[in-house]
């Protein structure tokens, strides 16, 4: 990813957390990750990710775990809702 689509990235994103979030919230950093399916091959799948620059490894596995454990917790909470009636 180039520098310039990199900071754009970055300052889109900060956009959309002031915008979806919290307005005093500041990004450190992202990760992004996009299902794709290629128009030549009906049924196929794939995914690509980007992050931020200079996102250690690390950080940018921390950033996919919370989100994951997050959607989890959605996803259980949802039931347990459901299960209320």
């Amino acid at each position: 990813m180039s520098a310039v689509v990199g900071t754009l990235l970055f300052e889109e994103v900060g956009a959309f957390v002031k915008e979806s979030g919290d307005p005093g919230s500041i990004v450190t950093g992202w990760v992004l990750s996009v299902s794709v399916m290629h128009p030549s091959m009906p049924g196929s799948d794939g995914y690509f990710s980007a992050h931020s620059p200079r996102l250690p490894h690390h950080t940018q596995m921390g950033v996919f775990h919370s989100a994951l454990e997050e959607m989890k917790t959605t996803v259980m909470m949802n039931h347990l809702e459901r299960g209320k009636g």
